[in-house]
């Protein structure tokens, strides 16, 4: 036990109503059988938010349950095998997980055993600085060193890093995660020695593992050094087959620290492929993102209106038919690609062409199919294409022929 506490009056989650029901059905079933874990602590002791409130507990996993179901809690089986409860207290989620020791581990998923020794289970986390434990009271407890490494905001693994590593591969892209959001960038060497020896162990996590972890490393503030590190240990060509465009992905770092934007990890992930609708495809697919995560990137890099996104900084005109081609969404994802991607400072204004496509109004198309078919066109392709022709006149004339103006035009065809 160490000097350091939390006062729980200082950090509303351990105060919060919810908070206090689970940690008080689990204490009625065994006293001082629950400790806050993880990130909690870990965030609350840094001065962050705390978003996410893991518990572990001496209980296993059907006393757990027995226990929020007797103080009228609900009690969800999301990870029993491997001693993890969900229980949910007034609309909200913690996961309340029993005190384990790794019995095997195959790269991916771990066999477990329960033990009651908080030590123990201390052992078979990632880092130090994740193996804290804090009572309701807010006493810590720091079985492994991690409040040695408080201070310098540094990531160690817990006892030896390449055992902690092979138990499972996906700690080496969350070593670099934590480092993006709460690091110094002074990366731990040991670890590092132990990410280049073993780093060929990430493919053999699911494709759905890393896309989400990379999803939250691109989400910090700013991840360019610990990206960069990335790179140069060949971590970026191991899962998306490029080294990636640090050029471009600073650029649009910079536009968010400018204009004190929300990170936009799609929109970095574009920036850091640098590459067209044929690579963005092919990572989406390997990567296994979701049909809109892919729609999304694949509009950022759509060429149909790349010279009018081009133009668009100067010529109302080329920003309107850019928008009606490629979408408001996708045109505004360009001009920032565009403005990121420019080597001379300073880039141009992207905002200005971004707020123009969010309050720009479409104007409606003034030709139906039924114009066509009356004129004898059949219902089909050729209907489609004839739409489509009449269409681009259209947006080329800027919204301004009539509907008779485009009927008559066709009809001269």
């Amino acid at each position: 036990m160490t000097a350091i506490r939390l006062d729980p009056a200082d950090h509303g989650w351990m105060t919060a109503p919810a908070t206090l029901k689970v940690m008080a059905a689990l204490e009625a079933a065994r006293p001082g059988c629950a400790r806050f874990v993880g990130g909690c602590v870990r965030n609350a002791l840094m001065g962050k938010p705390v978003a996410d409130i893991d518990i572990a507990t001496r209980l296993d996993p059907d006393a757990v349950i027995a226990a929020a179901r007797a103080a009228g809690l609900k009690p969800v089986p999301t990870g029993k095998a491997h001693g993890t409860i969900t229980v949910i207290a007034d609309g909200d989620v913690f996961e309340v997980t029993s005190l384990r020791r790794d019995v095997a581990t195959d790269g991916r998923r771990a066999v477990v055993a329960f033990t009651q020794d908080w030590a123990e289970d201390a052992q078979r986390r990632d880092f130090r600085l994740n193996a804290l434990y804090a009572d309701a009271d807010g006493v810590i407890y720091d079985p492994t060193g991690g409040l040695d490494d408080l201070a310098e905001r540094r990531f160690v693994f817990v006892g030896d890093a390449e055992t902690r590593i092979r138990e499972d591969y996906l700690r080496i892209l969350r070593l670099f995660r934590f480092e993006a959001w709460y690091g110094r960038g002074r990366i731990d060497p040991a670890a590092l020695a132990a990410v280049e020896k073993l780093r060929g162990g990430l493919h053999k996590l699911s494709a759905e593992r890393v896309w989400a972890e990379l999803k939250k490393l691109l989400s910090a503030p700013d991840p360019r050094a610990v990206i960069e590190v990335m790179r140069d240990f060949g971590l970026l060509d191991l899962m998306l087959g490029v080294n990636g465009s640090l050029r471009v992905l600073s650029g649009i770092i910079a536009q968010d620290v400018e204009y004190g934007l929300a990170p936009d990890s799609l929109l970095r992930f574009v920036a850091l492929a640098d590459g067209g609708p044929e690579r963005i495809r092919t990572m989406a697919a390997k990567l296994k993102m979701s049909n809109a995560e892919a729609r999304r990137l694949e509009g950022a890099v759509n060429p149909a209106a790349r010279d009018d996104v081009r133009k668009a900084w100067s010529d109302s005109a080329a920003a309107e038919r850019a928008i009606m081609t490629l979408g408001a969404r996708a045109f505004e994802d360009q001009v920032r690609l565009e403005a990121a991607g420019e080597v001379a400072p300073p880039p141009r204004d992207w905002t200005l062409l971004a707020q123009f496509a969010r309050e720009w109004k479409e104007p409606e198309f003034p030709v139906k199919g039924g114009d066509l078919i009356l004129l004898g066109y059949e219902p089909g392709p050729m209907l489609g294409d004839a739409l489509d022709e009449l269409k681009a006149l259209w947006i080329a004339d800027r919204f301004e022929p009539t509907r008779d103006e485009l009927i008559a035009r066709l009809k001269k065809h």
